[in-house]
């Protein structure tokens, strides 16, 4: 499923497993150079634009309810 991911003034467009963790698709993302590490992944802030609420990184995309097009912002 595609989703849009953002931090700070930077946007990525990813395509991502629902069964895939959040966190790990975000460490992934700082490893490849697409975003600066913020914090520990236990410390990571992901806001569903969607759902307007925060989500625990530690959760599934499904798990999350996180769906195709939905905007992810990372703080």
């Amino acid at each position: 499923m595609r989703l849009t991911i953002t931090e700070n003034e930077r946007s990525l467009d990813v395509i991502v497993k629902p069964e895939q963790r959040i966190q790990e698709v975000y460490r992934i993302l700082v490893e490849n150079g697409c975003f600066a590490p913020l914090a520990p992944a236990i410390q990571l802030k992901i806001y569903s634009r969607r759902q307007t609420r925060y989500v625990n990184p530690m959760l599934t995309f499904r798990q999350g309810n996180i769906y195709e097009g939905d905007i992810l912002n990372i703080s």
